[in-house]
């Protein structure tokens, strides 16, 4: 087991966010999160990632240690990195200095020679073939994507965390990130996705967990998860698995 949560739980207010949520992730597996809009996800990747909030109660722990009081930059330089749902780039700036800002933010005082050639390997990883001295604001959707997913990359982490990276593609462009994200958990990265395009989802993770109303309702094979009643009562409501 390389990250977990242990009745992890936040509030905002009356809100009851995260309630009580329990997961484990395995070393080299793609795990799936799932659920209706509100349902926790993205605050759930907020709390392990210490980005912008912690928890209320409960623990995170990665590889073993924990890490729920520990800063964004630690958690990120331990080696867990995370994607958003908006295409975070800079648009300013160019694809090559995009990823010198990810190097520099999850690998501080490593000299620059290696934070050169670790972009050069981002690049590649991520299959993004366009000239690396372009500003990033003329890429399109999926590139964006693909340059988010290289900052992420660049600096080897042990855990990526995407949220919702199928977000606006078209089937075509979301068969290309299949692939690109079967080739980069090939080469060991074990990762955690939440995505709403659940045939993404079914096409990458061993295992996935559906959160409804801040709770964890089940946890299994994709098959069987999205074949589950409470699954289809929560996404289409009360009555519709009958």
């Amino acid at each position: 087991m390389i990250l977990a949560t242990d009745e992890v739980s936040k509030s905002f207010g009356s809100l009851k966010a995260v309630d009580g949520v329990s997961i484990d992730v395995r070393h080299g597996e793609v795990f799936g999160l799932a659920g209706p809009n509100g349902a926790g996800k993205s605050t759930l990747f907020n709390l392990l990632t210490g980005l912008p909030i912690r928890p209320d109660s409960g623990r995170v722990l990665f590889n073993g240690v924990e890490i729920q009081r520990r800063s964004p930059r630690w958690i990120a330089k331990a080696g867990l990195k995370r994607t958003f749902q908006t295409e975070a780039v800079f648009e300013s700036l160019t694809v090559r200095d995009n990823l010198r800002v990810g190097s520099a933010y999850g690998s501080p005082g490593r000299p620059a020679r290696w934070n050169n050639a670790r972009c050069e390997a981002a690049l590649a990883a991520v299959e993004l073939g366009c000239d690396p001295d372009r500003p990033a604001a003329g890429l399109s959707l999926l590139d964006r994507k693909r340059l988010m997913i290289a900052c992420a990359m660049v600096s080897e982490p042990a855990v990526l965390l995407l949220d919702e990276p199928a977000a606006g593609l078209d089937p075509a462009d979301q068969e290309a990130l299949i692939r690109l994200l079967t080739t980069i958990h090939a080469g060991g990265t074990t990762m955690v996705i939440i995505e709403h395009v659940l045939s993404v989802l079914s096409a990458l993770a061993s295992r996935m967990a559906v959160l409804d109303s801040g709770r964890v309702i089940v946890t299994g094979r994709p098959q069987d998860v999205l074949a589950d009643p409470r699954v289809v009562e929560a996404y289409l409501g009360p009555g519709a698995a009958r």
